[in-house]
């Protein structure tokens, strides 16, 4: 997995509550775990990475729409 540090905008970018809530966590616990304050080590917080990194790379992608 990763080692990806998330900045405060990208922590700002996230829906952190629902991160939270998915992962049956507390919002704390997920803010930790993005910015590197917790051990990336566990089952849990590989999952909130997992979805925090797609978050992020649907924010960024650019979006092609043709009509």
């Amino acid at each position: 997995m990763t080692t990806r540090i998330f900045s405060s905008e990208d922590i700002k970018d996230l829906k952190v509550p629902a991160l939270a809530r998915k992962h049956k966590c507390s919002e704390d616990y997920v803010r930790r775990v993005l910015k590197g304050d917790r051990e990336r080590n566990s089952e849990l917080s590989q999952k909130i990475l997992k979805d925090a990194i797609d978050w992020v790379e649907i924010l960024e992608r650019e979006t092609v729409v043709e009509l």
